[in-house]
């Protein structure tokens, strides 16, 4: 048989076109392999970098993991909770006064003071003068009885004045201590240096009220606080003539020391020590933070984790609460730099991040 020449060429070059492409399909194959294995190569040597913080939730609870380095830079401090007995405490109104009234009686008090000091002054010149004078008359009447009259009368006008001050001095002594109490009235009588500190706003004066139907003893010291905010402790001054018209009870004047939220006609609690002893342990202050209405705090569950709970703040002590159950004695808990977690929590949430545990 006989061949086409031009059909042989045809297939030939069919032929060499399917050979050049099987070899360029084969080299692409054999580069994308080798990538892979470069991929895979590198991953196992250069595993993936954890996040430095995480968010999960385990058994309806919020479990925040730190690296050793974040936890650092938020200045984290833990402490183990200590077991303590204490008293139970009862929550009392206490109100800021103001103390310009103080201020006026003070000022009050200074006037009249330089008023007597004047008189007494004018009075001895006067009692001088009038004794010259009489003595002068005696002797064969130098002066006419009527210079002599005249000087006697300055010098009896002088000493009206002066009683009329002191009984008015008498007076504003009397009404600074009927409205503020035999302490504080006394204050504003000598200048002290507990008015000097009043005044100058670096102590504030509080009235906390008794309830009448109790038989509380106004404690030496008191515990006051705007609820979920500022604390401080106040002591006893003496018992306060003044009645709160938010409650009828006996009132008493306290001092505490000021604070940038504690202004005058401000409404505070007073938490004062009743009933038996309580078991617990000492949630500090600085430990608690406040989010959707609630209380919180954060213990560490684990060398990098912290697991945010839930605490009672029903009864405050000195230097936080007292927590009679949900945290056993040796806890851990953060007690600088919870507030931080709490901002790092919400952010992780606003991420979307974190794992729920179904089980």
């Amino acid at each position: 048989m006989t061949r086409n020449p031009k059909l042989s060429a045809i297939v030939s070059k069919f032929i060499l076109i399917v050979i050049l492409l099987m070899v360029t399909f084969l080299g692409a194959c054999r580069d994308r392999f080798d990538k892979d294995d470069e991929d895979k190569a590198a991953k196992s040597a250069n595993p993936a970098t954890p996040p430095a913080a995480q968010i999960s939730f385990e058994n309806g609870q919020t479990i925040l993991t730190l690296d050793q380095q974040t936890q650092t830079r938020m200045g984290l401090e833990i402490a183990a909770l200590a077991a303590t007995v204490t008293r139970a405490r009862a929550s009392v109104p206490a109100v800021v006064l103001s103390v310009q009234d103080l201020a006026t009686f003070r000022n009050g008090y200074i006037t009249i003071m330089s008023q007597i000091e004047k008189d007494r002054v004018d009075i001895d010149v006067a009692q001088k003068e009038y004794g010259r004078a009489k003595m002068l008359f005696d002797s064969d009447r130098n002066i006419s009885e009527k210079t002599l009259q005249s000087t006697e009368g300055t010098l009896r006008s002088l000493q009206a004045d002066e009683r009329a001050a002191q009984q008015q001095l008498n007076l504003q002594a009397s009404v600074a201590e009927q409205q503020w109490g035999s302490v504080a009235g006394k204050w504003a009588v000598d200048g002290s240096p507990e008015l000097e500190r009043v005044l100058a706003m670096h102590e504030i004066l509080l009235q906390v009220t008794l309830p009448i139907d109790q038989s509380y003893v106004a404690p030496k010291s008191v515990s006051v606080e705007i609820p979920g905010r500022k604390r401080t402790t106040a002591t006893l001054i003496s018992p306060f003539t003044r009645v709160d018209p938010r409650i009828q009870g006996r009132s008493f004047l306290y001092m505490a020391s000021a604070q940038p939220e504690f202004i005058p006609g401000a409404n505070l609690v007073a938490q004062l020590e009743i009933g038996n002893q309580i078991r617990g342990v000492i949630m500090p202050t600085p430990s608690v933070v406040w989010s959707e209405g609630r209380s919180w705090v954060y213990l560490q569950t684990a060398a990098n984790q912290f697991s945010r709970r839930e605490v009672a703040t029903e009864i405050p002590v000195d230097s936080g609460y007292l927590v009679s159950a949900g945290f056993p004695t040796g806890s851990k808990v953060v007690t600088r730099g919870a507030q931080s977690l709490l901002s790092e929590e919400s952010v992780l949430q606003g991420y979307g991040g974190g794992e729920s545990d179904t089980d």
